[in-house]
């Protein structure tokens, strides 16, 4: 039709035309304002969140802050009055120093309670990036779950006008017709939660890509294929857990802890410090001394603090058993549900390949006098299908991610975007 116009109109009127259409697409908001978003890109907005960089902060700030002990402890000066005369005034500075182990094992608490942060920060940024995977996968099935359910949506009307059409013949079924009716009901009410739930899934990405503006597009065009992730070899974690690393450091850092308790208890010398006693008019005459003092050991003092931690030792020792024994069961768990998801995948990819319901589709859109309504009950069966195999296919990719953060695979530097058909890296 447009083309018959621009013939009619000649060249100068196509000019007019061509200005008109030029400036109908500068007034088409929804299609112009989207944003289109790579998962590369969405991935690494896990890298500016508000608790990375605040966990990089904090970190900087502790290895930056000076938490050695000093060598001295404190310096006192004290002064004294004899008669109250200035030159019987007596004078005597007091140093104590900081026992060496004492410093030592200070220095080792401090490292281990950074340590212990990194780790802290590890686990954290390993949910954030899992919680962005998931997100994503979840979306994109969800749609492709909707373009199925609205393809089969159109089937069921289209049996569902056969079936009205036929309404006065001999072998009609009524029967049937209710059933399409009730089925058909039952999928526009399943279509309209997926779609509020799709809602809900752009808006949690939005808000996790700290997205301000009116439409969102992602695109998949470079994710990973169901073959490359059932290909995939399941290796075994060559680090320990994250949670088991944790619970080991903390042990460590309670022993540092005692040997520093233990290192201030035992010290000897309390104190070195100098004396002058005032000015004498008797030459020679002593009125300077040099003392220092010492720490007589008492083991007594020490017992209530070994019981606490001898107490809270056990106590963390049998938190480090139970911890090892969940995580291996957790990790035989994740690694089972990934292989029972290869193997459903797998299964259903083989019955929909080697359905005869496509040869039979095909054959009988050949022939003559093959009834529609038998058409589209194959179609729609084959339909069925498709969503079903889609449905394995989303947990599959679910437990593809859920074994990556279980392995820690998803936070090791430098980063990759594991749902990329090349693991390429993501830009930091």
């Amino acid at each position: 039709m447009i083309m018959s116009l621009l013939i009619l109109l000649g060249y100068h009127s196509m000019r007019y035309f061509t200005l008109i259409a030029t400036m109908s697409c500068l007034f088409m908001p929804s299609v112009m304002a989207q944003k289109q978003t790579s998962i590369n890109e969405y991935l690494g907005s896990a890298l500016t969140s508000y608790w990375v960089k605040q966990d990089a902060e904090n970190i900087s700030f502790l290895e930056n802050y000076n938490y050695n002990l000093p060598l001295i402890k404190s310096v006192d000066l004290r002064s004294e009055t004899r008669d109250f005369l200035l030159k019987r005034q007596e004078y005597t500075v007091r140093v104590k120093p900081n026992n060496i182990n004492a410093i030592a094992y200070q220095k080792k608490v401090y490292q281990n309670k950074i340590e212990g942060i990194e780790i802290e920060n590890q686990m954290r940024f390993n949910e954030e990036l899992k919680k962005r995977y998931l997100s994503l996968i979840d979306y994109f099935f969800t749609q492709e779950v909707i373009g199925l359910e609205k393809k089969r949506q159109g089937q069921l009307k289209d049996k569902l006008k056969v079936l009205s059409q036929s309404i006065y013949n001999t072998n009609f079924d009524i029967k049937d017709l209710l059933e399409t009716e009730d089925e058909l009901l039952r999928l526009d009410l399943k279509l309209v939660n997926l779609q509020e739930t799709q809602n809900i899934q752009m808006a949690q990405l939005r808000q996790l890509l700290s997205f301000q503006g009116d439409s969102l597009q992602l695109n998949f065009s470079n994710l990973i294929s169901p073959s490359q992730i059932t290909q995939q070899p399941l290796q075994s974690i060559s680090d320990e857990p994250l949670l088991i690393k944790r619970q080991k450091l903390k042990l460590e850092t309670l022993e540092n802890e005692n040997e520093l308790g233990l290192a201030k208890s035992n010290q000897l010398l309390d104190y070195v410090q100098a004396k002058y006693g005032g000015s004498n008019d008797i030459f020679f005459n002593e009125n300077f001394s040099i003392g220092i003092g010492l720490n007589i050991p008492f083991f007594g003092n020490n017992r209530q603090r070994k019981g606490d931690y001898y107490f809270q030792k056990i106590t963390e020792e049998s938190e480090l058993a139970t911890l090892e024994e969940n995580v291996a069961y957790e990790q035989e768990l994740v690694r089972g549900k990934f292989e029972n998801a290869i193997i459903n995948f797998e299964s259903m990819r083989k019955q929909l390949s080697n359905s005869s319901i496509s040869s039979i589709l095909e054959t009988y859109k050949k022939m003559e006098g093959v009834s529609p309504l038998l058409l589209l009950n194959l179609v729609s069966l084959e339909t069925e299908k498709k969503i079903q195999t889609q449905k394995s296919k989303h947990e599959l990719y679910i437990a593809y991610i859920e074994i990556l953060a279980n392995q820690g695979k998803l936070f090791e530097q430098p980063l990759r975007n594991y749902l990329s058909s090349e693991i390429e890296f993501i830009l930091q």
